[in-house]
């Protein structure tokens, strides 16, 4: 099944009490950088399922999940 750009999305899935989080995504780049972390870190990173459409769920430590602030461009820039 083919799905659009827009469809293919990525959805990370945690609590305030459970550990840890579960990472589904569609993005091929995500996807490898997350298939290198579970073979270099197995008790860490896991491949929970294919869902055959080119979509994997991962299972990733919660403290692993960063959102970073943004870098302030220089006056220079």
């Amino acid at each position: 099944m083919k799905l659009s750009a827009y469809e293919r999305e990525t959805i990370i899935l945690f609590n305030e009490t459970s550990e840890p989080a579960e990472v589904f995504t569609y993005n091929k780049r995500m996807i490898r950088k997350l298939d290198k972390l579970a073979q270099k870190f197995p008790d860490e990173f896991k491949l929970k399922s294919d869902n055959g459409d080119g979509g994997m769920t991962y299972i990733v430590p919660k403290n692993r999940i960063l959102i970073s602030t943004p870098k302030r461009k220089t006056a220079t820039e």
